[in-house]
């Protein structure tokens, strides 16, 4: 066993697999830089390229392409406060705010450090775990499910920066959204005013595009400044800067193992989505936190602590894909279509068949990161200089990613539509200091939860709620809702107060 892992892991630098891990890094780092064009749309369009291919380097390419994703999502989430890929959403608040101060070089190398570490421990989980992943994927069922989603809902109230009554709206908005279309368990439509196209529901491309994209769009095109609110300065843009954002990020180790830690075991679970991961991450930051009043205005640790969990989730959700052919993400469910088009099935018997492959594609998540990782640091300095061009020339770009983006997930002018109407709506939102990134997580788990909770109360009824882990996340939500009244009654107790 120990040979064939050292074998796999050496593969990856074979001359059969190497320049496809090269070639599918450069093509993931442009689709994840393109607003829209995320992870799924690689996979997609990469899947027929490895027709007729070995198996080993053909995963190991498209893994690569997909591992890198959401790092170059970050530098896009940062520098223009568009979200590359959904899960870079939490990402924005603290990113763009650094961007707008004159610090895009700074906030640059936050992202892209805390990426490519948070891939590489990912990648190291991958190695540790890939033979005892099922004792631990086997603890959890639907109720679990149910409860760590519901998880993720309270930390809707920790996005709400100046206003947690503000979140909660916001987040109330995006899971109502979520509950347009055809409810699945049931098959009746629901909130379609009898329209066709409604009965699919919204999805999540128009929805981040609409919300994030088109308002910067209009807003650079309309002010006619800078994506950086504040003149350039000497050395804002350097080499140095960057540095100075990746010394941040060592800085903060504990953060990035935090974060790891949070999107490694999130992404082991199947069907919890990757979305959550970042903003769970994120939340937790800001809780335990000494300055928690920095985050939301341009801090480093909000940068972070999300941007780590993104890519450490990557190498989590591999793991019950191949261990029990349960795709860790919708991603992975692309995956496991390659899979079977190069001759092989995920699960068990894949572990004992092809073991070598196994530790193949874990250390090509290692080492996608690390390559993918050096590209966006070497090219930081270029990219930030972006951020000081003039908007009416940065806008029309965008806008026209944004259409592209959103057309090419389906070839359906339907999506443009409800793109450009999110557009209102973020607007709007952002006009009234209403929280999008809420807004879109309450829709992104509004969805999984409300399918948690119906296929649970059919297998368990009511008690599914005694289940012990459910009752532990269960209390964890509790106190994460009840957080800040719970600090007021210690500080009583101390004779302080605090808001």
């Amino acid at each position: 066993m120990l040979q064939e892992a050292v074998h796999g892991l050496l593969s990856v630098f074979e001359l059969s697999t190497m320049p496809l891990i090269f070639m599918g890094v450069a093509l993931g780092l442009v689709f994840g830089l393109m607003p829209g064009l995320g992870g799924l749309t690689a996979l997609a369009l990469f899947m027929p390229l490895i027709f007729g291919m070995e198996p080993g380097p053909a995963l190991a390419f498209l893994l690569a392409a997909h591992a890198v994703i959401y790092t170059g999502g970050s530098v896009t989430a940062v520098l223009m406060g568009i979200p590359g890929a959904p899960p870079n959403a939490a990402t924005l608040a603290d990113g763009f705010a650094m961007t707008q101060q004159g610090f895009g070089g700074r906030a640059v190398g936050n992202a892209v450090a805390s990426s490519m570490l948070g891939g590489i421990v990912g990648g190291f989980v991958l190695v540790g775990l890939v033979f005892v992943v099922r004792p631990l994927v086997m603890l959890f069922g639907l109720p679990e499910y149910f409860f760590l989603t519901l998880l993720g809902i309270a930390f809707i109230a920790v996005l709400g920066r100046e206003s947690a009554v503000k979140g909660l709206i916001s987040g109330v908005i995006g899971i109502f959204l979520s509950f347009v279309g055809v409810y699945p368990l049931s098959g009746i439509p629901r909130f379609t005013f009898g329209s066709i196209e409604l009965l699919g529901g919204f999805g999540i491309v128009p929805i981040a595009l609409g919300l994030f994209a088109v308002p910067e769009a209009l807003r650079l095109m309309i002010g006619g400044g800078t994506i950086a609110q504040v003149e350039r300065r000497e050395g804002s843009v350097s080499v140095k800067t960057v540095m100075n954002g990746v010394r941040d990020v060592f800085r903060h180790w504990r953060l990035v193992l935090q974060g790891s830690f949070i999107g490694t075991v999130i992404g082991i679970i199947p069907g919890v989505g990757g979305e959550t991961a970042p903003f769970v991450a994120y939340g937790l930051a800001k809780h335990t936190s000494k300055t928690p009043e920095k985050f939301g205005r341009g801090c480093s640790e909000g940068i972070i602590a999300p941007e780590s969990a993104n890519n450490a989730k990557e190498g989590g959700s591999l793991l019950p894909t191949l261990a029990f052919g349960i795709p860790g993400s919708s991603a992975m469910a692309v995956l496991m279509g390659a899979f079977l088009l190069v001759g092989i099935k995920p699960g068990p018997l894949f572990l004992q068949e092809h073991t070598d492959i196994a530790f193949t594609l874990a250390g090509t998540v290692i080492f996608a990161n690390i390559v993918g990782g050096m590209i966006l640091l070497l090219l930081g300095v270029q990219l930030t200089k972006l951020t000081f061009l003039r908007g009416t020339v940065i806008g029309p770009i965008v806008l026209t990613f944004v259409v592209v983006g959103a057309y090419s997930m389906r070839g359906n002018l339907w999506d443009v539509w409800l793109t450009l109407a999110f557009g209102a709506l973020g607007w709007v939102m952002q006009a009234q200091a209403y929280n999008r990134p809420a807004l879109f997580l309450g829709f992104v788990l509004g969805i999984m939860a409300e399918r948690y909770f119906g296929l649970s109360m059919r297998t368990y009824d009511w008690l599914f709620f005694l289940r012990p882990i459910s009752l532990t996340m269960f209390a964890a939500t509790i106190f994460v809702v009840f957080s800040g009244q719970i600090r007021r009654v210690i500080y009583l107790f101390r004779g302080k107060f605090a808001e």
